[in-house]
């Protein structure tokens, strides 16, 4: 998975961010930055058109996966799809310390934050959540998420293509799940990694 085998939007979109590392940005400065970079490519008519052949990846609230197009070899971020089939619903989760930008390319979904309230440490339950926000995303909107940010998507009847950069790839770091009902918290390493070419 070279940068070099990429189609040349890509080629820019991965020079542009190696570009803002190089630069030493901080963390949030950084990825606001990227999330501008990938508004640009979302907007890509041959992006568009290729994600509509991309198999699902996540149907109703069973596991997800990730299609896997790229690893940066020098700074760890990776390029993912998640494509949900009709109707399906994540678990409450976070993305544990690593930052996602999730890129709507077809579909939408209703999407609600959570942040924690009581006084256990990371990963420690019970957690008691406090619904902080809920909202509907389209095409073209990028949803940054913070590490250890806890949220939930849904989407309708009808299949939602999500193109997303992570700073580190899924399965190389703890994610958490959070039971809303007796407030367990689960570990897991976040969707299975699929690699998959570009054309």
């Amino acid at each position: 998975m070279s940068a070099d085998t990429l189609p040349e939007p890509f080629q820019n979109f991965v020079n542009a961010i190696r570009g803002h590392f190089a630069d030493g940005k901080k963390e949030a400065e950084l990825w606001q930055c990227v999330s501008k970079d990938l508004k640009t490519l979302l907007a890509n008519p041959s992006l568009i058109q290729q994600s509509k052949s991309w198999p699902n990846t996540k149907q109703g609230d069973g596991p997800p996966s990730n299609l896997l197009f790229y690893e940066d070899p020098e700074y760890g971020f990776v390029f993912n799809a998640l494509v949900k089939g009709p109707n399906s619903v994540t678990n409450v989760h976070d993305h544990g310390p690593s930052w996602t930008l999730y890129g709507v390319l077809d579909g939408g979904e209703h999407i609600q934050r959570f942040s924690r309230v009581d006084d256990n440490p990371v990963g420690r339950g019970p957690a008691k959540l406090k619904l902080n926000g809920e909202f509907d995303v389209t095409p073209g909107y990028i949803d940054v998420v913070p590490p250890w940010e806890i949220h939930q998507e849904t989407n309708g009847d009808h299949r939602t293509i999500g193109f997303i950069v992570r700073s580190q790839k899924s399965g190389t770091f703890k994610q958490f799940r959070y039971n809303l009902k007796n407030g367990h918290i689960a570990t897991y390493k976040g969707p299975t990694q699929i690699p998959f070419n570009l054309a």
